[in-house]
């Protein structure tokens, strides 16, 4: 280029080659986000146009801040998830590809119910990503979100409005604040780390901590839960919870010490146990643990 400018092309690769200095793990893929986020254009017309000049100062301004640490996410001010594209922001919890197999055990779980028109509640719900991809996928379900940040429920609620779906919204911490109505499924991906777990900087640093950290052990609660959940179930009702590494035995546990029956363990895509699926049912439940 001319008078020291610089390229599409040029950028994207020394953003690409700074991002993998820096331990980025897919760096050629977040130097054309980026790219494309400074010129509000798609990763198509950056490969249709990559000798067009580039907007260098603005490029650093962004690249500094995904070196600093700050989620690429935040950065966009998207996430993806289940095909949809829902906004994220600081403290909003970023949605994880994980999660999806909290929403399909959801969704399997509740059209196994021979209950038309079934009442879920997304405990925490965060951006929304669980309740509004649920009510989405199964627009006659009547889904209830709540959470205890107001500013994370300002995101949901836009976008709900964006994705034009029709969930109702709580401000609430846990069940308290939230009137003695029942639900047939409630899904949680709750709090699940404990305080002196490690985490990378990216989370630690920029993520809200009420999202992430349970307490000293991480299982305060699901501790709670299976204290408080069973009562706002209607019979035969199912929770579902999202659950970290190596932490789905203790939680199984922990639930069957509380009267819960446990009804199902549904694996990632890693086989690793993320989804622990628990009924106040009283009679015995064949273990459908997934392998």
């Amino acid at each position: 280029m001319e008078d020291g400018t610089i390229s599409v092309r040029s950028w994207i690769d020394s953003a690409k080659l700074r991002l993998a200095s820096n331990g980025v793990d897919s760096p050629g893929l977040e130097a054309q986000l980026l790219a494309g986020h400074v010129l509000l254009v798609n990763r198509p017309w950056l490969l249709a146009h990559a000798e067009e000049p580039f907007p260098e100062l603005a490029g650093e301004s962004v690249l500094d801040r995904r070196l600093n640490g700050e989620p690429l996410a935040y950065i966009l001010g998207y996430r993806e998830f289940y095909g949809r594209r829902f906004a994220v922001g600081p403290g909003v919890l970023i949605p994880r590809q994980d999660t999806e197999i909290l929403v399909e055990a959801a969704l399997s779980t509740m059209r196994s119910l021979n209950v038309p028109q079934p009442n879920i509640l997304d405990l925490g719900t965060g951006s929304g990503c669980i309740a509004i991809t649920l009510k989405l996928e199964a627009p006659t379900w009547n889904v209830t979100a709540s959470d205890l940040s107001q500013k994370a429920l300002e995101i949901a609620m836009q976008n709900g409005q964006y994705l034009n779906a029709d969930v109702t919204w709580i401000c609430a911490d846990g069940f308290a604040g939230m009137d003695s109505r029942k639900f047939d499924v409630i899904v949680t991906n709750p709090p699940y780390i404990g305080l002196n777990e490690p985490l990378a900087k990216e989370v630690k640093g920029f993520e809200p901590h009420q999202a992430l950290y349970s307490g000293d052990t991480g299982l305060e609660f699901y501790l709670r839960l299976s204290m408080e959940a069973k009562q706002r179930l209607h019979p035969g009702g199912f929770l579902l919870m999202e659950v970290g590494y190596e932490q789905a035995k203790t939680v199984e546990e922990l639930f069957a010490d509380a009267g819960w029956t446990h009804a199902q363990t549904v694996r990632d895509l890693a086989g690793i146990p993320r989804v622990v699926v628990c009924t106040n049912e009283n009679e015995d439940l064949v273990d459908q643990t997934a392998v």
